[in-house]
This record gives structure tokens, C-alpha cells and sequence, in this order.
């Protein structure tokens, strides 16, 4: 069993990759390996696992149960081999595992290994030892985890330590007169990370050497420049010397003459605050360096197998292609980031993975229909690429309207002045296009993702990325000009670096499965809904909508639709409350009744006991005095995060308090409540969501539920007998990437649950 955590978090076994579960259990073995072979306190772990101010009460019991999990996991490999081991060892865990099983640790040792040959002056053992170091890297450490919001010193430690191990490479490479091969990495380097100034020093020495004396000079000049103006320092007497030395074409700076010879010379400076030995030009890399950002580059590079052939192996950093294997090309390439927020809720913590592949399979679907490819996945990150054809033009179109495509299928428009809505709470897609030359392989495989060397193009677009809202799609000034044929764009103030936002396509209902046609399916439907809830405001009379459709699709987009337009026009005027009935037993059948009151009274899911209990009292006391303390304690228990039984007069208690709540708030300001797959709820719920309308028929609450044909099966005289109710029949819609993310939201049925 073999765990790396240098890129994405993955445990392989003899029979491929293995499940780790959900977040937490996955955030625990990370942090367990990051210090493999230590004891890990309790306390260090639920810092790890929450803020100190987010801990639920029953943190500690989570923890316990993750590691009882990932105890299950980890016995799974052959009794032949030595496998790893969870213990149990005060004041908290140990994971014992062999070193060579953790690329970590693998990776640590071979830095170790030839930083002992840098310094003793073998130069050819020393880059191929700290090459096969790099090449053990995948991305950036725990990439997967750092998408889902982890943040630890240890990984940001980690990275910069790596940053300090490919200037050792580089020195290595370059005392063996590999200036050439290598200049490519270095450049990327010192484009991602500006203010090192011993790799901007090897950059300076490999144009040197290329006969780039101009270029090299031009180097120092960037880094003076950077540092007097950003921080007031100039740079350090290693690279004035430098400097110097290229001025007067020192012959110190020549290459040597034969590979791996022990002569060493002074070719770039050292971090600054380093001893170096006497012997060393820069010593082993430990020495203090500034705190600085990741390198950018290799974040978002393609998996590609580690290059191991001597010539080959100074690109071995992810991110930094083999020249050789690579051409500058004209490309446009598109960066889609999709945000998962806590409105998803449980289902999503627990089939984030499943989430993530319907979501990149769309954006694949829409690159490949416009003649692009995906080249790399990095949790909720993808990157496209555009380079097929010889017009730059019609490459930037394609690349827009991909961008467009995606954002459009997962949306529903809000007009022509505001980015389209999210059409399922919590998911955003933020968009990125930037167009320009860019390394590219040679020969494209036809059957899988080349890997990819955008370079430059690539840290444009994530840096065009981080400054994208939800909806935007943001552009460089390059795109906009060759995509004006096709699109209209507006100045964003967001970003220098994408001064562009896409405004509209020219033709963009094409591919908007939200666009005028499709929204007029049900556009009688709608029309009536909203004007029952203007009947339900003018009269304070509630009202109760019931929706039937075999499929679910059309019922549940439509009524997303309807909340939109709800929220948008009474912005302020009317309150919204909505929830998803789960399935019979895989959740609390009293569980959307819990979560309309907790986003009533603004309680989030990680709020302590404590909390909720004063957020709900204060809530009763702001609706009015009336019944408040009868209402408090049978409320405050349908809030409570602890399991208890309750008895069928018990449920019948609390929801009777529920309705009562939900009439006292009506009165203060208009209520709309949206239920889906009401078919699931139990008679209890069936009961009062059917008499609301009755039982409190003078307040100005509109109940608009979504069921499949199941529930006129169960009642086949629902609400037909009472005033003020209505009932609609929906006709099916052919499905779309929507309905097939909506399909992934509903966790698939395990065998005990359908027996």
C-alpha cells in the first residue's frame, strides 16, 4: 500500500486506488502523514480538523469515528507485506507506515541524498538524485483537500521548502553544463516567484551561457526593480557580482568542460542568511527564505508520468514540460473553477468526489463539443485548451463559448445587467479565458490528456481566476480582441490582468438550456404561482401549490425557477424558505422541518447547542410575546443535534409548534415555503403541510410543495377538498447537464435502505 500526498491524496494497493471516504476521514490520514511515524496529539488534530471557534460539540466523537474508519481501510493490504498501522499511543495517534511507502518520505530522503552529493561537489549524482525528488510531486501538496478549504502551515512550509530543492537542482544541472535543457524550468520559476533571488542569479547564468547576454542583464534589472519598489531593499552583493561578472564576460560564468567534474563554481547567489561550506557555491538549501507564494505553474499541470531519462530530468517539477517534447503554439486556454458551498449540505460533505465528476464530465462534454480538450482535472479546478486551427480568431471563440457553455448549463439567467444565478444553492462556476502563445505538446495522443506545458498562459489565467465572482467569465485583452465577432464584453474592474468580462454571446441561446425557449415550457405554471402569491400578500390568505411530475426534473428546475423570481422581484418583501424531503431512511424525517427553522433564525450547521438554543429564543421574542414560551421548548428540540427517539405524540407536538412558528412568522413579513419530494415525508409532516393552508388560513403564507406520483397514490384526495389550494400536472422534459447534476445530488440508494 502506497500513500502519496505530494499532489492529490491517493492510497494505491496491488488492485488500484483506494476509497478514503468522505472529507474528514481523508483530512485525518493527511494530517497523520504529514507526520508519519510520530504520535499526533488529539488536540493538534481537531485544530487541524476545525477552527477553534467552528468545533461542534461532538468533534472529539467525529474524530474517533474517522479514525475507526480509516483503520478498516488501512487492513486491507496482503498479510505478506508490512502494512500500515493506526495506533492508538497518548495523547493521541500514531501512523506507523514504512518509509518507502510515503512519497513524502521518499521524496525527503532523496533531497537529503543529493544535497550530500551537492555538497561534496558531485554534481551529476546530485541532479539526478534531486530530480527523481521533484518528479515524486503531482501538484501542489494535499491539492484536493487545500480546494476543500484545509489550510496548514505545514503545507505552505512544504511548498516553499520544494521552491528551495529546485534552486538546488538547478545548480546542479547548470555545474553540469546543462544551461540549456534546464533554462526553460528556471524561467517558470522566476516568472511564478520574482523576489528569489538565487534562482533569478541561475537565470541569469543559463541565458549567459545560451549567448542571451542582453537578456540575462535585463533579469537583474526586473529583480532590482521588484525589490526597491516593493520592499525598499536592494538585491544581495551575490548578484551585483554577478552582474559584474557578466558585464566583463568573466570566464568563471563559462560552462564546464566535462560533466560531473568535482571544480566548482560561484554561478548564482545563495539564500541569503546561508552558511555555505567552503567548498559549496551555495550549500545545502535550509537557510531562511522569504515567505512566499507557490509557484503557480505546477498547481495546474496534467498528470503526466515522471520523466526519468538523464536529459529529461530537469523538467521533472509538474508544470515544467521537457522542451523537447513540447512546441510554441497560438491557444487559448479556459480555466473553470466550481465552488462548493455548505448550502449543499450533508449529501454533498459525504459525495463530494461523485459531485465533482458529474461537474467535470459537463465541462468536458462542452470543451470537446467545441473542438477543445481538458488536459488536467485538480479538484474542482479544470483547465481546457484551445490550439487546433490556424485562425487565433475562431480558437478565442471557441474557448468563450466553452466557457459560456458550461457556466450557462449549471445557471439560470437573472437579465442582461447580472451574471446568471446558480440553479442549485452553494454551486458557483467561476470562468477564465486568456489567449497567446503557448508550449504545447508536439504530437498530441488521440486517446488520452496530453500532458500539459502552457507555461506563462496557465499562470495568467489562474491569476485571471482568483478575481472572477460567481457567474463571470472574465478575459485578457488578447481574447476580447479575437472574440468580438462572436461575443459583446465589458471592462471589469476586478482584475489589471482580465480587464474584460464576457457581456453576452451574439447567438448565446444556442447554448443556453435556461434560454427563452426552454423557460417557456412552463411559463403558464410560473405565471400562476406568482400570481397566487401576489393574491396571497394583497388578501393575507395562505395558499398551498402542489406540483406532480413522474420524473422530478422539470419540477425541480421549475421550482428553482420560481424561488429565483421570487427572491429577485420582493427582494426584502418576502421571505423564502425552501428544503428537499429526504428518502425513507437515509435521513431525519424531521430534517426539513429543522432546516426551514434553522435559516429562519440564521443558524449555520456547525452552530454549537448553546448557540442555536439563545439565536432561537431571541428569534421567538422578535416575532412577539404571543405563545413564545410554549413554543421555545418543543422547537428547541427539533434544533437539538443529539439522536433521541421521539414518540409519535411527540412528533405530532413539534410540528405543531412548527406550524404555529411558521404563522407567527407569515405575520411579520410574507412567507413562501418551496418543499421538494414531499412523497418521501411521513404521514406526520404529510399532515400538517396539507392543513396549513386551513389551520392557518388568515396569514399571508404561500406552500408550494413538488411530489412525484407517489404522493396522490398515498392521498389520492390531497388538498382537493379544501379552499385555496391547486394542484398542477407537469409534462416531462427531455433531460441536460442540469438534470444530471441534480440526479447526483440524490445519494443512490444502498441495498439495506431498498430491502
Amino acid at each position: 500500500m502506497h500513500f502519496r500526498i505530494l499532489g492529490p491524496l491517493e492510497i494505491e494497493n496491488p488492485d488500484g486506488l483506494v476509497h478514503l471516504g468522505g472529507h474528514r476521514q481523508r483530512a485525518v490520514l493527511a494530517y497523520l502523514l504529514l507526520q508519519a511515524n510520530q504520535v499526533v496529539s488529539t488536540s493538534q488534530l481537531l485544530s487541524a480538523l476545525w477552527a477553534d471557534d467552528d468545533a461542534p460539540m461532538t468533534a472529539r466523537k467525529i474524530l474517533q469515528n474517522a479514525v475507526w474508519k480509516l483503520r478498516g481501510v488501512l487492513s486491507r493490504p496482503s498479510r505478506a507485506e508490512q502494512g500500515p498501522e493506526l495506533l492508538t499511543r497518548a495523547p493521541g495517534y500514531l501512523l506507523r507506515v514504512p518509509q518507502q511507502r510515503v512519497d513524502l518520505l521518499d521524496y525527503q530522503q532523496r533531497v537529503v541524498t543529493g544535497r550530500a552529493a551537492l555538497a561534496a561537489g558531485e554534481v551529476e549524482r546530485a541532479r539526478r538524485s534531486l530530480g527523481e525528488a521533484l518528479a515524486l510531486w503531482r501538484g501542489p501538496v494535499l491539492s484536493d483537500l487545500v480546494e476543500e478549504g484545509i489550510c496548514w502551515p505545514e503545507l505552505t512550509a512544504l511548498q516553499n521548502r520544494r521552491l528551495d530543492v529546485m534552486e538546488d537542482h538547478f545548480e546542479a544541472a547548470l555545474a553540469c553544463g546543462r544551461h540549456q535543457s534546464v533554462l526553460p524550468d528556471i524561467e517558470s520559476l522566476v516568472a511564478a516567484e520574482p523576489l528569489r533571488e538565487r534562482a533569478s542569479g541561475q537565470l541569469m547564468v543559463a541565458l549567459y551561457r545560451c549567448g542571451r547576454q542582453a537578456e540575462a542583464l535585463a533579469v537583474f534589472g526586473r529583480v532590482r526593480s521588484a525589490l526597491v519598489d516593493g520592499l525598499g531593499l536592494e538585491p544581495g552583493r551575490e548578484l551585483h557580482r554577478l552582474q559584474q561578472a557578466i558585464l566583463t564576460q568573466d570566464p568563471t560564468l563559462e560552462a564546464p568542460r566535462t560533466a560531473g567534474t568535482r571544480e566548482r563554481t560561484h554561478l548564482a547567489p545563495a539564500n541569503r542568511g546561508a552558511q555555505p561550506p567552503a567548498d559549496s557555491p551555495a550549500g545545502p538549501a535550509t537557510a531562511p527564505t522569504p515567505t512566499l507564494p507557490a509557484p503557480r505553474a505546477p498547481e495546474l499541470s496534467a498528470s503526466a508520468e515522471p520523466v526519468t531519462t538523464p536529459s529529461a530530468s530537469v523538467a521533472s517539477a509538474p508544470g515544467i514540460p521537457s522542451p523537447a517534447a513540447h512546441e510554441s503554439r497560438t491557444a487559448s486556454v479556459v480555466m473553470l473553477r466550481f465552488g462548493l458551498g455548505g448550502e449543499l449540505g450533508r449529501v454533498l460533505a459525504e459525495d463530494r468526489d461523485r459531485v465533482l465528476d458529474v461537474l467535470t464530465q459537463i465541462a468536458r462534454e462542452k470543451t470537446e463539443l467545441h473542438g477543445g480538450r481538458v488536459t488536467s482535472v485538480l479538484g474542482s479546478t479544470v483547465l481546457a485548451v484551445f490550439a487546433d486551427g490556424a485562425d487565433p480568431a475562431d480558437i478565442a471563440e471557441r474557448a468563450v463559448r466553452t466557457a459560456a457553455a458550461v457556466r450557462d448549463s449549471l445557471s439560470v439567467p437573472t437579465g442582461t445587467l447580472t451574471p446568471p444565478q446558480a440553479a442549485v444553492r452553494g454551486l458557483t462556476v467561476h470562468a477564465a479565458v486568456a489567449s497567446g502563445e503557448a508550449r504545447l505538446p508536439r504530437r498530441p495522443c488521440a486517446d488520452s490528456p496530453s500532458p500539459w506545458g502552457g507555461g506563462r498562459l496557465v499562470d495568467t489565467c489562474r491569476t485571471m481566476l482568483d478575481h472572477v465572482q460567481a457567474g463571470e467569465i472574465h478575459v485578457c485583452d488578447e481574447t476580447r480582441r479575437h472574440g468580438e465577432r462572436a461575443a459583446a464584453f465589458r471592462r471589469a474592474c476586478a482584475s489589471a490582468l482580465a480587464p474584460w468580462e464576457l457581456h453576452a454571446l451574439h447567438d448565446e441561446a444556442a447554448d443556453q438550456p435556461w434560454g427563452r425557449a426552454d423557460a417557456g415550457v412552463h411559463v403558464s405554471e410560473l405565471e400562476l404561482m406568482q400570481h397566487t402569491l401576489l393574491h396571497t400578500r394583497q388578501r393575507s390568505a395562505a395558499h398551498l401549490i402542489t406540483l406532480i411530475q413522474g420524473s422530478g426534473r422539470a419540477r425541480t428546475r421549475l421550482l428553482m425557477e420560481f424561488q429565483r423570481r421570487v427572491e429577485e422581484g420582493h427582494r426584502g418583501h418576502v421571505r423564502v424558505l425552501a428544503g428537499t424531503v429526504p428518502p425513507p431512511h437515509t435521513g431525519d424525517p424531521l430534517a426539513v422541518p429543522a432546516e426551514i427553522l434553522a435559516a429562519y433564525c440564521g443558524i449555520e450547521p456547525d452552530t454549537s447547542e448553546a448557540h442555536a438554543t439563545a439565536r432561537l429564543r431571541a428569534t421567538l421574542d422578535g416575532l412577539g410575546p404571543a405563545d413564545g414560551a410554549d413554543l421555545y421548548a418543543p422547537l428547541a428540540r427539533l434544533l437539538s443535534p443529539r439522536p433521541t427517539t421521539v414518540t409519535k405524540a411527540g412528533t405530532g407536538e413539534v410540528l405543531r409548534a412548527w406550524g404555529k412558528f411558521l404563522a407567527r412568522a407569515a405575520r411579520k413579513q410574507p412567507l413562501v415555503l418551496i418543499w421538494d419530494d414531499l412523497q418521501h415525508a411521513d404521514d406526520a409532516l404529510l399532515d400538517v403541510v396539507e392543513r396549513l393552508t386551513q389551520t392557518h388560513a388568515g396569514v399571508p403564507l404561500l406552500n408550494v410543495v413538488g411530489a412525484d406520483s407517489g404522493l396522490p397514490d398515498r392521498r389520492p384526495g390531497w388538498a382537493t377538498a379544501h379552499p385555496r389550494t391547486v394542484t398542477l400536472s407537469l409534462s416531462p422534459e427531455a433531460g441536460d447537464a442540469l438534470d444530471r447534476l441534480l440526479e447526483s445530488l440524490l445519494p443512490p440508494l444502498r441495498e439495506s435502505e431498498v430491502a
